[in-house]
């Protein structure tokens, strides 16, 4: 999309920033030996005005059309910002200059697809309590990649392609561990694949069962049953329906062996 991050500096008038901004989003930074981890405390700057907000909002809203089709590392920023309309004080405004920066300094993003086997595959996380009120970010990555080997230790690694859907949203629940964070964020990716399923397929292209990639050992424990749950009653109903496609994807090539035999 050339050209769409220059106009939009220009309406808002927005001059480049002096040294160069790498990030959209502000990190908080890492505190090391700190075993809880804290909900983030609320805003203490003060308010915007009626204008300010209007500017927030325009900002936003030019911003997110080319952040969904091409630019998605801007997302979560811009979800951040969505959020806090209502309640928008002097650090979202910050938060706002930091994204035109970032904008201002990544002006053409791009999205390269190649050649695959069509097989839908999604990357799930979480951030726990990385949001204001207790409460956790879901993300998500769907591509498109080939049909490799899951089983096999010695398989190589599928290779990555362009997105087909990215969404980073904040959970409305909040969450008691980063542990229920992440099978909430795997429960409704799950759910989400269903409809990309049925669209792969009514294109003549059949899948098998869906790989989906997780960065919590606990959370693959519970889905593969590797694990036995003893005080996880709040997610029991995400991961048992989790659980119940894994075993039942499991279950496939024994029954595929079982029909062969029938049949010799």
């Amino acid at each position: 999309m050339p050209q769409h991050i220059e106009k939009a500096l220009s309406r808002f008038a927005h001059s480049p920033p002096t040294k160069p901004e790498d990030s959209p989003h502000h990190a908080d930074p890492i505190i090391y030996g700190q075993k809880t981890q804290y909900p983030k405390s609320h805003d203490p700057s003060n308010p915007l005005d009626e204008k300010g907000i209007k500017r927030l909002q325009e900002i936003a809203g030019v911003l997110l059309y080319y952040a969904c089709i091409i630019g998605c590392s801007m997302l979560p920023a811009l979800r951040c910002l969505a959020t806090a309309q209502s309640k928008t004080t002097e650090t979202t405004a910050k938060a706002c200059t930091k994204l035109l920066n970032y904008a201002a300094t990544h002006p053409d993003a791009t999205v390269r697809y190649n050649k695959s086997g069509m097989i839908l595959r999604i990357h799930s996380d979480a951030s726990y309590l990385s949001e204001t009120e207790a409460r956790s970010r879901a993300g998500r990555f769907f591509y498109l990649g080939d049909n490799t080997n899951e089983s096999s230790p010695d398989a190589p690694p599928p290779t990555l392609n362009g997105a087909i859907h990215i969404n980073s949203s904040i959970m409305n629940n909040v969450m008691a561990s980063a542990t229920k964070a992440e099978v909430g964020a795997l429960f409704h990716n799950a759910q989400d694949r269903c409809t990309f399923r049925q669209c792969l397929a009514f294109l003549d292209h059949p899948q098998p069962a869906t790989p989906i990639q997780t960065d919590n050992t606990c959370v693959k424990g519970i889905i593969n049953d590797s694990v036995k749950q003893k005080q996880s009653k709040a997610i029991d109903i995400d991961a048992i329906l989790l659980g119940s496609r894994s075993r039942q994807t499991r279950a496939i090539p024994n029954l595929l062996e079982t029909r062969k035999r029938q049949q010799r």
